[in-house]
């Protein structure tokens, strides 16, 4: 999850510019946080993989700076999301640990301040800093009646959202995939995975959830974005991908770029090839629309 973090910095930068400006409108920085779950340091191109293919994160890197050491406040999922989004230690927030903990109250998040500065804001993918629902019971926390830990991304500055609670499978994301995926804990093969996307109290997603997960999530961002652009605000859009967290899958096309492997590392591979393709899309869509530059 630490590669995205090199964009944390750059999100500093732009709001304080932001700060400094007149406030005029056309001055106003977007920004887009996009954060991979467990990618490692070594699995990109601009960081020295020969194998694994990344062609559009790598052009972001080298259009882009590359912070060598700037380091997560944390080595793991929740407390990690937590620093980032609030600026705060995740010791101090009480989230010590994945699934310990969630966002209270009283926390100010990155989307609460730039809703305040006129931005529209939206999260897309993983939250795993509070459960979705205090109605059903999602994921591997939480259940019904239970408010102890509900914080959901839209009671913490978000507009939009299409979000789950903690991991999916990274192809077919609603379905329990077989052992090849990696952990599946108890989870029959082929039964309902048990992790939904919400996109507010009591709306779970139920179409376009078929596929590749980054693609996914990518088709919920597009929009958004355009939305934001076409009405002339200024947005803030946390990508929050899954991949490539256990369990770990990718679809033939990406799998046949990695022949030559083992079928577990195809699916490792592929899955990290399909989220950059659509990291492409994005980058597609903003030039389209002139603000690949702001």
């Amino acid at each position: 999850m630490n590669r995205a973090l090199i964009l944390i910095k750059v999100l500093i930068i732009s709001i304080f510019l932001f700060s400094c400006t007149s406030g005029q409108h056309e001055q106003v920085p977007n920004i887009i946080l996009i954060m991979a779950d467990d990618l490692g340091w070594g699995d990109t191109g601009f960081n020295g993989n020969d194998i694994i293919h990344t062609p559009s994160l790598d052009e972001l890197a080298y259009q882009g700076i590359i912070f060598r050491r700037f380091y997560s406040a944390a080595p793991v999922c929740s407390p990690t999301r937590a620093s980032c989004l609030t600026g705060r230690h995740p010791y101090r927030m009480g989230i010590h640990g994945a699934n310990t903990g969630h966002i209270k109250r009283p926390e100010l998040t990155l989307a609460e301040l730039l809703k305040s500065k006129g931005y529209t804001t939206g999260h897309f993918g993983k939250w795993h800093l509070g459960t979705l629902t205090n109605t059903v019971l999602d994921a591997n926390r939480g259940g019904r009646g239970d408010t102890s830990i509900y914080s959901p991304p839209w009671e913490n500055g978000f507009d939009v959202c299409f979000s789950t609670e903690s991991k999916v499978p990274t192809w077919d994301p609603m379905i329990t995939p077989g052992p090849e995926a990696g952990d599946i804990g108890n989870r029959i093969p082929g039964s309902d995975f048990g992790t939904y996307y919400w996109t507010g109290e009591g709306e779970i997603v139920t179409d376009n959830l078929k596929g590749d997960d980054s693609r996914i999530i990518m088709d919920r961002v597009l929009p958004f974005i355009e939305g934001a652009i076409n009405k002339n605000d200024p947005f803030f859009a946390v990508i929050s991908y899954h991949t490539p967290h256990l369990p770990v899958l990718a679809g033939p096309e990406y799998r046949s770029l990695y022949n030559d492997h083992q079928p577990d590392i195809q699916h490792y591979y592929g899955s990290i090839s399909a989220m950059d393709q659509q990291v492409g899309r994005l980058v597609g869509l903003l030039k389209e629309n002139k603000q690949y530059n702001n």
